[in-house]
C-alpha cells in the first residue's frame, strides 16, 4: 500500500496562497507559496532543506544542510554564486568579459594544462611575488624583448652547465668595482684593437709570452 500523504491548501485574499504536502514517513514536506509579488518552494527534511524564492527582480535557490548552506542569486545585472565549493565539468570551458576580469584566492592558487598554455596582454603584463619566484622549463627557454630588456637584484647570478655565451650586437660592457675573469684551463682575449688596463696594470704568470708583428713595451 502506498504512503499516505498530509496535503492541504490554504487560501487567503490578504495574506498568501499556500499549497502543502507531507511525507511523515520520509519527514519530508513540500510546500508552495505564493503571496502576490513572490513564490516560494520548499522541500524540507530532516537534515537540509531546499528553497527557491522567485519574485519579479531575482531567482533563488538554497540548500541548507546540517553543516553547510550553498546559495544561487540572479537578477537582471548579477548571478551570484555562493558555496563551500564549486566545480565545473565540461568538455570545453570558455568564459569572456567585455570588462575588468578578477580572480582571487584566500589560500594557494593552481593553474594548470596536460597540453600547450599561453598567456597573453595587448597591454602591460606584470607578475610580482612577495616570496620567492621560480621560472624553469624542462626542454628551452626563451626570454626577449624588442626594446630594452633589464634583469636585476642585489646577487645576480648567470650560469650555464656546459656553455654560456654573453654577446651584444655593437658593445659589451661589464664594469663594477672590481671585476674578476677566471678560467680554471684557458683564458682568451682578442680583438681587432686590444687595449688592456689604464692607471696601474700588473701582467703576471709563471710564463708570460708576449709576441707579434711589431712589439712596443713602454
Amino acid at each position: 500500500m502506498a504512503d499516505t500523504f498530509i496535503c492541504s491548501i490554504e487560501l487567503s485574499k490578504t495574506e498568501r496562497v499556500t499549497v502543502t504536502l507531507k511525507n511523515a514517513k520520509g519527514n519530508i514536506t513540500q510546500t508552495i507559496a505564493m503571496d502576490g509579488t513572490k513564490i516560494t518552494w520548499t522541500v524540507k527534511g530532516a537534515k537540509s532543506t531546499s528553497t527557491v524564492i522567485q519574485d519579479l527582480d531575482s531567482l533563488e535557490l538554497k540548500i541548507a544542510g546540517d553543516q553547510q548552506t550553498s546559495t544561487i542569486t540572479q537578477e537582471q545585472d548579477l548571478v551570484k554564486v555562493k558555496c563551500k565549493a564549486f566545480e565545473v565539468q565540461a568538455e570545453t570551458v570558455k568564459m569572456k568579459s567585455t570588462q575588468a576580469t578578477e580572480h582571487e584566492s584566500g589560500a594557494a592558487l593552481t593553474v594548470k594544462s596536460t597540453g600547450d598554455m599561453s598567456l597573453s596582454s595587448q597591454a602591460k603584463y606584470t607578475v610580482e611575488s612577495i616570496a620567492a619566484m621560480k621560472l624553469a622549463s624542462s626542454a628551452s627557454l626563451t626570454a626577449s624583448a624588442t626594446t630594452d630588456a633589464k634583469l636585476s637584484g642585489n646577487n645576480a647570478t648567470v650560469e650555464g652547465t656546459l656553455k654560456l655565451i654573453a654577446k651584444g650586437g655593437t658593445e659589451a660592457t661589464i664594469s663594477a668595482t672590481k671585476v674578476d675573469v677566471n678560467a680554471t684551463a684557458k683564458l682568451d682575449l682578442a680583438g681587432a684593437m686590444t687595449t688592456l688596463g689604464r692607471d696601474l696594470t700588473t701582467v703576471r704568470g709563471t710564463l708570460v709570452k708576449v709576441e707579434g708583428t711589431a712589439v712596443k713595451l713602454g
